[in-house]
């Protein structure tokens, strides 16, 4: 109890304070454009997201050790892993695959390309890729 509210303690001061961004340097827009003129780009960012998002996804798995006597703690880290993967990719789906899945979800869905191209990404493997059992 002593470290979790140390913990809490530390996150609350403002050194450890941490800003939301209020906009991304791309849009869905501009990854559809990359998709139609500049597959290299696309599949860069596509590389970029996938990486960042396993990165995220083990860090927070990694907090199932210290929230143990947190009682709602794996149902809550679930939670965050599905927000920020939230998709089975197939184990052999290779780059060019994982873009194209990426570039269909975006040529079908004009109305939300402009929204955050992270948060599109994810929809895009929901749809293409669901996990079982969701």
């Amino acid at each position: 109890m002593k470290i979790l509210a140390a913990a809490a303690l530390l996150v609350s001061t403002s050194a450890f304070a941490v800003q939301l961004p209020d906009r991304t340097f791309f849009s869905g827009n501009d990854i559809y454009q990359w998709c139609q003129h500049d597959k290299a780009m696309a599949q860069g960012y596509v590389a970029g997201m996938y990486d960042t998002a396993a990165h995220a996804a083990l860090a927070v798995d990694s907090m199932r050790n210290f929230g143990k006597s947190m009682p709602n703690n794996d149902a809550q880290v679930d939670f965050a892993i599905e927000r920020v993967v939230g998709f089975c990719k197939p184990e052999h789906a290779t780059l060019e695959q994982m873009t194209d899945m990426f570039c269909k979800f975006l040529k079908e869905s004009p109305a939300q390309r402009d929204g955050l191209p992270a948060i599109l990404f994810n929809d895009a493997g929901k749809k293409a890729w669901p996990c079982p059992g969701r």
